[in-house]
């Protein structure tokens, strides 16, 4: 039987690429022998649609924020189905470190239409499940604060330059952090819970040993320096990629609890998430199928 596919796309992602694209990758999922459906992200309730029990897989093209809606989708419509990406967008941090930047449209629908899967570790935070990312702190404001127009032009560029434009050295978020039994407290720059080699389009410190589908998640950690020479390592440590265990702290965790003294915005896959005073992450092993 061909697979019956759910296509939800983004046009507005990556320049409007994923308009670009739509005509290509229906035309090759087609080929392939599949069966499509294609509706613009917000144009009809994706999970009611897959709550109907027809769609084999669950496909979508865009960012990695369209990407974290159509997860959250999967997950928890009535029957689990697995999910295909065709990113689009500007910085494709989940597609870089799955491989599927190199494939070409042909090569990638093929693979979608026989529903061939891999296995992925998926993150809790917040009430919603995350692909990729759970992060607070400096520049994570950037990815969801950018106007769409600034992404449309500059691609990449324009979250740089977001990211340059909100620079604050003197802040920083005090939390009490436990994880895996152990605890403590500090004023950070920046926290991330990770399953990704990629983030913000950089490799991640130690992204030949991260591993996705073994139950753990890395952990980064930027405290805020306290003084210039503090600030002079902390660029040592970020340049050379070495963590240093105390300024830049990279861990491997199953679940980690922040505590801050304030409600703190997090975000997600890139998206907008809810600001919170507790924040609780977990691991869910091998909690979804990607269609490679």
């Amino acid at each position: 039987m061909p697979a019956n596919i759910l296509l939800t796309y983004n046009p507005d992602s990556g320049k409007r690429r994923a308009a670009q694209m739509l005509e290509p990758i229906v035309t090759g999922l087609s080929r392939a022998g599949a069966l499509v459906t294609a509706v613009p992200v917000g144009a009809a309730p994706t999970r009611e649609l897959l709550d109907t029990g027809r769609y084999d897989a669950l496909v979508c093209c865009g960012g990695d924020g369209t990407l974290h809606y159509a997860v959250n989708d999967a997950l928890l419509c009535a029957k689990r189905v697995p999910v295909g990406y065709f990113p689009s967008g500007s910085t494709n941090d989940f597609a870089a470190t799955m491989g599927l930047t190199g494939r070409s449209t042909d090569e990638a629908c093929a693979a979608i239409a026989a529903l061939r899967t891999r296995t992925l570790d998926v993150g809790l935070a917040c009430g919603r499940a995350f692909c990729y990312i759970a992060a607070f702190g400096m520049f994570t404001e950037v990815s969801y604060q950018t106007p769409q127009e600034a992404k449309n032009a500059l691609g990449h560029f324009a979250y740089i330059a977001e990211g340059a434009r909100r620079l604050n050295l003197a802040q920083g978020w005090r939390v009490r952090v436990k994880a895996d039994g152990e605890e403590f407290e500090e004023e950070f720059w920046y926290g991330s819970v990770t399953n990704t080699t990629h983030i913000g389009g950089m490799a991640l410190p130690d992204a030949m040993n991260v591993e996705l589908d073994d139950g753990m998640f890395e952990m980064v950690l930027i405290r805020r320096p306290q003084n210039v020479l503090e600030l002079q390592r902390l660029v040592t440590c970020l340049m050379t990629q070495k963590p240093d265990g105390d300024l830049l702290r990279v861990s491997r965790v199953q679940n980690a609890e922040f505590c801050f003294e304030d409600d703190t915005p997090w975000t997600l896959d890139g998206e907008e998430g809810p600001a919170q005073r507790s924040v609780r992450i977990e691991v869910l092993h091998r909690g979804l199928e990607l269609l490679m």
